[in-house]
């Protein structure tokens, strides 16, 4: 295992995708920066009242870093297109390819696979956020620290949902076997394109039931990543987080393994 996740590593360090996809990182951690900066600061006089009293915050803490870095769609873009990529490669001419025919445990590829896409995630969204990060608490006037701990929590509990997104990415990439059937599943999903199909749930569960418990949205991965008060949540509603991260993680990837295991080898 070890072996193959240094085999897919080296082939990622070397390919061109990956340095676009990192120069893209860097460039959206500037955007992010910009944006922050222009509301913030308003050095360009673009808002009369002041961006502070728009926004409703007096300042930007080291939380809402990470709400605007992790905590959004574009960012889930960039690293669906990574993972898509790099996943496609590796099972049309990469390592797996030419070695996963004379393999009886095939599941050990996608594993090996899928942990070198979620390293070379984790290597992206450490180089993003810490530039954002870095360049918010020079540069923004009205940025203050906080909590240290809050701002582990928070991003670690983002970063925890990023690495069942990249489950759920791959498990597309396998299923389509081409780049672009994942891509396109990716975007979906990024794009919240299924809030549409998850509010119409919604709407027919309060039909059906006066009060209920919980509603479908609830249970779909993109809703409950995109909306979860990651600063404020409790420990019950943490722990609900976890739980939702974890299921999504373990189903994709034990669906991407059976896939794998199954098919026959072209």
């Amino acid at each position: 295992m070890f072996n193959l996740i240094k085999m897919n590593l080296y082939r990622m360090t070397h390919a061109v995708s990956t340095w676009v996809i990192a120069i893209v990182t860097v460039l959206y951690a500037f955007l992010q920066f910009g944006a922050l900066k222009l509301m913030m600061d308003d050095p360009l006089h673009m808002f009369d009242g002041g961006a502070v009293s728009i926004l409703g915050m007096d300042n930007v803490t080291g939380i809402d870093t990470v709400t605007n870095f992790l905590q959004n769609s574009n960012v889930l873009i960039i690293f669906a297109v990574f993972v898509v990529i790099f996943a496609n490669a590796e099972q049309k001419c990469g390592f797996d390819k030419n070695i996963i025919g004379i393999t009886q445990y095939r599941w050990k590829h996608t594993v090996a696979r899928w942990l070198s896409a979620v390293i070379g995630v984790t290597a992206l969204i450490l180089l993003g956020y810490g530039i954002m990060f870095g360049l918010s608490a020079l540069f923004i006037n009205h940025f203050t620290l906080g909590s240290v701990a809050a701002i582990a929590r928070s991003f670690g509990l983002m970063y925890m949902g990023m690495v069942a997104f990249s489950a759920v990415f791959f498990f597309f990439t396998t299923l389509f076997k081409s780049s672009a059937g994942g891509i396109v599943a990716s975007l979906v999903i990024s794009l919240g394109i299924l809030n549409l199909i998850e509010k119409l749930l919604d709407l027919l569960t309060k039909k059906f039931i006066s009060n209920p418990r919980f509603l479908p949205s609830d249970f779909f991965f993109d809703n409950a990543y995109m909306t979860f008060d990651h600063a404020g949540a409790g420990t019950k509603a943490i722990l609900g987080f976890v739980a939702i991260c974890a299921v999504y993680a373990i189903v994709s990837m034990g669906a991407s393994m059976l896939l794998q295991q199954r098919r026959d080898v072209k």
